[in-house]
């Protein structure tokens, strides 16, 4: 089919410049059989052309940039996800692309989307179920994005690593913010100087930002999950990669989830101030989550490498057994991981002030871990149990606790 098009388009791009002016820059990449001399490229925007020109296509592959003006365009955030389908012709080969219009900055401890500070509220989610394993069918994608809906969510930070295009295409529509992350966690610091960890980390990032820079919802990229980002080893590593990443893409802020808050080498590399802590489940009682969240969320406040940037709770939880109930909440209990749930949201936004711009909770699904006899101890069933949901998407107390608690700070359900 591509020898009777040529040339034809492998892909495209699209980047918003500014959201007030409805500016974005388009990048067309195209290839040929031989090099065509010349085509002509037509660009619509919900059917209306906005562009019509013949362009120089030398050698047998290229790509064309152009800056266009969408007048008219509605801007996307979570509250009015608009999208629109830009169509490009090239000679006799076409592609179109859903796109929405949006700008991502920070300034100093707020995340703002077109101008407007916004707080994000969601799970971290892992693409698993167990007849389907890794690759979930598309009714089970749509079915997870309806119940992210039903629990008020406008975020969902993919651990760890890049979630199904078609699954970025219903958070697309459906408003929700998405925390891209590169594939890995707990890497260390010999890894991080390993001449072959850090070329195969860059090939992963150039898929990812390849694969879902159009989607309006990706607002931030992550990478280097839980590394070793105490470790002044490790530094050169997080500079390389975040530098790399910031290369193919600077329209987007830059986050990784640290785990060694106290203290963290490499904060000031990064945009957003990334925070995986299970304060009432690996340390401490449920009495003690609120203080333990005061002082380490103090501390990353006005460390030197962390303050005057926006900080996302990106994993806290327990975990709850789904139908194991008991009176007096004990662990593992979903009576126990409600209750968590309750006095982290409550704690982090239910008072005069938020104290961060976001929470990712650990986690939306159980999922198969590990099947080690260090993590069986730890796991039950073989299974990571932090799921708001089962493996099956039954839901716990904790589905609850949190639906009640987001859709009331969203403002969702109130009387028309």
């Amino acid at each position: 089919l591509h020898r009777l098009r040529s040339p034809w388009i492998d892909s495209l791009r699209v980047d918003t410049l500014s959201a007030a002016r409805r500016r974005v820059r388009l990048r067309i990449a195209w290839r040929a059989d031989r090099p065509p001399g010349r085509a002509p490229l037509e660009v619509a925007c919900d059917g209306a052309v906005v562009l019509s020109e013949p362009v120089a296509l030398p050698g047998a592959r290229g790509v064309i940039e152009r800056v266009l003006t969408l007048r008219g365009a509605r801007l996307w955030s979570p509250d009015a996800p608009n999208l629109h389908r830009l169509r490009v012709r090239l000679g006799d080969d076409d592609l179109a692309e859903r796109i929405g219009l949006r700008e991502v900055r920070t300034r100093g401890r707020a995340l703002l989307i077109n101008g407007k500070p916004v707080t994000l509220l969601g799970f971290n989610r892992h693409e698993g179920h167990p007849q389907f394993g890794h690759a979930l069918p598309w009714p089970l994608l749509v079915a997870d994005v309806q119940l992210l809906q039903d629990l008020g969510v406008n975020f969902v930070r993919g651990s760890h690593y890049p979630q199904d295009p078609r699954f970025l295409d219903l958070c697309d529509e459906a408003g929700i913010c998405v925390w891209s992350e590169a594939t890995g966690w707990q890497h260390t610091a010999g890894q991080l100087n390993d001449p072959r960890f850090i070329r195969a980390q860059k090939l992963n990032l150039e898929e990812m930002v390849a694969q879902s820079a159009s989607h309006p919802s990706v607002i931030l990229w992550g990478l280097l999950n839980e590394s070793a980002s105490h470790d002044p080893r490790a530094r050169r590593g997080y500079k390389t990669l975040i530098g790399h990443l910031r290369a193919l893409d600077p329209g987007r802020p830059v986050a990784y989830a640290c785990n060694h808050p106290w203290d963290d080498r490499c904060l000031d590399l990064a945009d957003v101030v990334g925070l995986n802590t299970y304060p009432g489940w690996y340390e401490g009682e449920l009495e003690t989550v609120p203080a333990r969240l005061d002082k380490v969320l103090a501390h990353l406040a006005s460390a030197p490498r962390s303050r005057g940037k926006p900080l996302i709770v990106s994993e806290i939880g327990a975990e709850g057994l789904y139908g194991f109930r008991d009176w007096n909440r004990q662990r593992w209990s979903e009576e126990y991981q409600a209750r968590l749930h309750g006095i982290v949201i409550d704690h982090l936004f239910g008072g005069p002030r938020r104290r961060a711009a976001g929470l990712a909770i650990w986690m939306f699904n159980d999922i198969r871990a590990a099947n080690n006899t260090h993590r069986a101890l730890g796991r039950a069933r073989g299974f990571n149990n932090k799921g708001v949901v089962d493996e099956y998407r039954r839901p716990k107390l904790a589905y609850a606790a949190v639906r009640e608690r987001f859709r009331k700070l969203r403002g969702l359900d109130k009387k028309k």
